[in-house]
């Protein structure tokens, strides 16, 4: 059971990680080029939809076999006493980079999106002198989405430590 947990903990992280590389290196930019802002948006909101259900999905996973496998496979010794190794502050940055993933995603969902799509509506209806404030949100959210990408980055890197024993289980 703990090699079957630690497949799908994986298979997890790749379905939260692949789909931010691929949103912001190939889809974001390839909506660039649709100049109707009605099908851009239709097309947007479909694929950030998609995107999103998955993300929930990944995270939950993530969360329900990664406390098993703190439970199952960090022996007692190191459970009681974390700190006292290597792994105690691996896996304190790796929470705390979990945690900042679900904060960006937040911001990001609720500040850059509802902003865009209420920039993106008034273009749509016809206001015009807003597609420069609705273009530098895009722009921003796109940088946002790239700061969350380093961030994803980095807690998958010390998920990979965590799981290396002869580096994480040493005493400090």
């Amino acid at each position: 059971m703990q090699t079957t947990s630690l497949i799908i903990h994986v298979i997890a992280a790749s379905i939260l990680f692949g789909p931010q590389v691929l949103m912001f290196y190939a889809v974001t930019p390839a909506t660039w080029m649709l100049g109707n802002e009605e099908v851009r948006r239709s097309v947007v909101k479909v694929v950030t939809g998609r995107f999103g259900r998955l993300t929930v999905i990944a995270l939950v996973v993530l969360l329900v076999t990664g406390l098993y496998q703190y439970f199952s496979i960090v022996p007692e010794h190191i459970r009681e006493n974390p700190q006292a190794y290597r792994f105690g502050t691996i896996f304190t940055a790796k929470m705390g980079g979990f945690a900042t993933i679900l904060v960006l995603i937040t911001v990001h969902v609720f500040v850059f999106g509802r902003r865009i799509a209420r920039l993106s509506d008034a273009v749509i209806a016809g206001d015009e002198t807003q597609r420069p404030a609705l273009e530098t949100a895009r722009s921003q959210s796109f940088l946002f989405s790239l700061i969350l990408l380093l961030v994803t980055m980095g807690t998958l890197a010390l998920g990979v430590t965590l799981g290396d024993e002869s580096f994480s289980y040493v005493q400090k």
